[in-house]
């Protein structure tokens, strides 16, 4: 289910859907406090309630927020509100580099994929 603009998750006011995929979705949110925005991933309910998932998703978590590295988006926060799970992230802009491979060689040449794979592996 996709939250409406205006909801509050975990204290952040989400302003609106970043993405969705089958185990829910990411919202930039307002936080509670400081003036940012930040990317928040929410749990689907159902996938919430379940044991294994639930513990896929709080590992997750764990582990994202033990690394600091510059390639890597940090963890700031996660709790749980109305059933659903969720994590407070960085939000950095821009877009992703499977949208940018659909745009064929234009999009994403060579020297540009070699890049961000380079990017993913320091990180």
């Amino acid at each position: 289910m996709v939250l409406p603009p205006g909801a509050v998750v975990g204290g952040y006011r989400l302003t609106r859907l970043l993405g969705s995929g089958g185990m829910g979705a990411v919202y930039l949110g307002q936080h509670p406090s400081l003036p940012r925005q930040d990317a928040i991933k929410i749990l689907d309910e159902d996938l919430s309630g379940d044991p294994e998932f639930r513990a896929r998703f709080e590992r997750e978590g764990d582990l994202a927020a033990g690394l600091d590295h510059p390639n890597i988006v940090p963890v700031y926060n996660r709790g749980e509100e109305d059933g659903r799970l969720w994590i407070a992230m960085k939000f950095v802009p821009g877009t992703d580099a499977s949208e940018e491979a659909q745009k064929g060689p234009a999009g994403m040449t060579p020297a540009r994929a070699l890049h961000i794979i380079s990017g993913v592996g320091r990180g």
